[in-house]
């Protein structure tokens, strides 16, 4: 009995060391080796060292070929070497070695942390680079998603329901790859990657805008041009409204071009006027420096502000230029009137002749321009200064900007009838001393003169 104890227990100490030796081995073989049946990413790097291993990977990898699917179609391929899979995973391979224990039998598995720090060792720029490319080539034929949208219904403000598309976002696209790498997936389902809508109808934002453009839209806007009013109609009004960008809008150039027709209608200046002459009915007289027109671009951003207040307005529009009396009138009804055919002058005020005389007016080498004018200073004892001439008079008033206006002229022997055609002036209106200093006295600067 002892001897067969004896052997028992020197087949246990041989089995014993054995075994021993065994896992020795096995340990000192994989401090520097992965365990068998060890994967990354798809690829088997069990038994190989850290070396050996990310040769696999770079040559696996980098030969790997991924389908973008679309609806299940097939609509692009690329190589991980494409999309930068042949990068060194030195680094991350000697992170995953250091945690396998040496004495085990399992595998280590790669935490998400390691498998994105794996994903993202592909070169990210050649990623979002093909992304772009493909994301621009792809969606040649593809239909773009469309924001919910307030409009127009039958007068109405709604909410236009968004559309979806199938155009693709470039990032999404890079994002979608990426995830399919770390998953150790070789199709990217493209669907994903598609763009959405950046406005969806249940945004609270937009129901707040429908609010705020009934309203605004239902405000009474009135323009006023003396005692002309024009209010600008519901129709044109909702039609310059919209919500973009988060907030509610009106139309600059819809408002402009709105403000532009009534500078069509009313702006005088630069335009000829239908007059009724004393003596020869109704006559047309061109343009001169007399005239009245909106001040289109402020008028414009004007408008704009009290259309975004949201309340009624009555807004005196804004000008420049002389025109417009109370009467609603461009001349109005104080004002002088010169008949070159007639050679004749006629003061009204309010309506009413108040003097007339007759006159002497250019002769037809130098004759006086015919237009709406209107007297733009007053002066006593001026000299009238041209190319062969220098006259003193004792009343000066301009009424053009180049040098014609209504002065004295004691020189002339007789006024009125054809006396002008050989001594008239050089284009101003020469007027009896006597009448004129009277009419000096009754008129005020600002006057309009209407020469035909």
């Amino acid at each position: 009995m002892k001897k067969k104890g004896w052997i028992i227990t020197s087949v246990i100490a041989v089995a014993v060391v054995a075994v021993a030796a065994f896992f020795g081995v096995r340990s000192s073989h994989y401090r520097d080796h992965f365990l068998p049946k060890t994967e990354v990413m798809g690829v088997t790097i069990g038994g190989k060292t850290v070396k050996a291993a990310n040769q696999t990977l770079k040559a696996k990898l980098g030969n790997v070929n991924y389908q973008l699917t679309d609806q299940g179609k097939t609509v692009a391929t690329v190589s991980g070497q494409e999309l930068g899979l042949n990068r060194d995973y030195t680094a991350l391979l000697n992170k995953l070695i250091k945690k396998q224990n040496p004495w085990g039998f399992t595998t280590v598995v790669l935490a998400k942390g390691e498998q994105s720090a794996l994903a993202s060792s592909a070169d990210q720029t050649a990623i979002k680079a093909y992304a772009t490319s493909e994301a621009q080539s792809l969606n040649t034929n593809r239909t773009a998603p469309e924001d919910a949208k307030v409009t127009v219904e039958n007068g109405d403000y709604v909410i236009q329901k968004e559309k979806a598309g199938n155009q693709i976002d470039a990032t999404k696209l890079a994002n979608e790859i990426a995830s399919t790498i770390q998953a150790n997936q070789t199709k990217v389902q493209v669907a994903k990657s598609y763009a959405k809508p950046k406005v969806v109808s249940s945004d609270s934002e937009l129901k707040d805008a429908v609010t705020k453009l009934k309203a605004i839209s239902k405000i009474k806007a009135v323009i006023t041009i003396t005692n002309h009013k024009e209010t600008i109609p519901t129709a044109t009004l909702q039609s310059w409204l919209s919500y973009q960008d988060g907030a509610v809008t009106v139309s600059e150039s819809g408002v402009a071009k709105y403000v532009a027709s009534l500078a069509t209608k009313y702006n005088t200046y630069d335009k000829s006027r239908q007059f009724q002459s004393t003596k020869r009915g109704t006559v047309t007289v061109p343009a001169g420096i007399y005239g009245w027109s909106i001040r289109q671009s402020a008028e414009t951003k004007a408008l704009i502000e009290l259309i975004k207040k949201g309340a009624d307005f009555d807004q005196t529009v804004l000008y420049q230029g002389t025109g417009y009396h109370a009467d609603g009138t461009d001349i109005g009804n104080t004002y002088i009137e010169v008949d070159k055919v007639n050679q004749h002058e006629w003061f009204y005020k309010n309506g009413q002749l108040v003097m007339e005389s007759d006159v002497v007016t250019g002769k037809p080498s130098t004759p006086t321009p015919s237009g709406v004018f209107d007297i733009w200073s007053k002066q006593r004892n001026a000299t009238l200064v041209g190319e062969d001439y220098k006259t003193p008079v004792s009343y000066w008033m301009p009424i053009d900007n180049t040098g014609v206006g209504l002065h004295d002229a004691s020189w002339q022997p007789t006024f009125g009838g054809d006396w002008y055609l050989k001594h008239g002036s050089h284009g101003c209106v020469n007027q009896p001393p006597a009448f004129i200093a009277k009419l000096w006295n009754v008129v005020s600067v600002g006057t309009p003169v209407v020469v035909f």
